[in-house]
């Protein structure tokens, strides 16, 4: 099973403005699409479906923008992927209307996979907002392993230094690099 595109950029978004609260400018739909790498108009359509599912103030013009409609800790991820997953239809014969399968009836399969799916989402029921951007204990890393540096978004911690690329090498003097 893969979240669709929509659900991933919907929890992003929502991720995002929960690692905003408290700051006094609301988060903007440009610099999430900046964070992200993702489409501006892309994450306008998102925005506009969050806040009419109730998960997000909008605010139009200069100094507007997006911030949680209900805080954090009340809005849990099994919530927000049944609203923003088109279906949960894991196999065929999930759907009845276009089931053709030949063992159905004698196949234990579906189930399964129903009860996997239900185990799934009560998982995701316990898991809020706010449970995903809690500050996580760093890691020590070891020398010549750096990794990245995770992205600070909330105003009560500074936002961490970008990781420096590693310096270009350069060729002994008096000789051309090859290329």
């Amino acid at each position: 099973m893969k979240l669709t595109q929509w659900s991933d950029y919907s929890l992003r978004v929502l991720m995002y403005c929960a690692a905003c609260v408290g700051r006094e400018a609301p988060v903007t739909i440009h610099e999430i699409a900046a964070a992200h790498g993702v489409s501006r108009s892309h994450l306008m359509k998102i925005v506009m479906t969050l806040a009419t599912n109730g998960w997000l103030e909008t605010t139009r013009g200069r100094g507007g923008g997006v911030r949680l409609a209900r805080p954090a800790r009340e809005l849990t991820v099994g919530e927000v992927l049944r609203r923003t997953e088109p279906d949960f239809k894991l196999v065929e014969c999930f759907d009845a209307a276009a089931n053709s399968c030949l063992l159905d009836g004698r196949c234990r399969l579906k189930t399964a996979l129903q009860g996997a799916l239900a185990r799934f989402l009560d998982e995701l029921d316990g898991v809020t907002l706010e449970d995903l951007v809690r500050p996580v204990a760093r890691a020590r890393v070891a020398p010549g392993r750096a990794g990245r540096v995770p992205i600070r978004l909330s105003p009560a911690l500074p936002a961490a230094p970008a990781v420096p690329a590693e310096p270009a090498r350069r060729a002994p003097a008096g000789r051309r690099a090859t290329r």
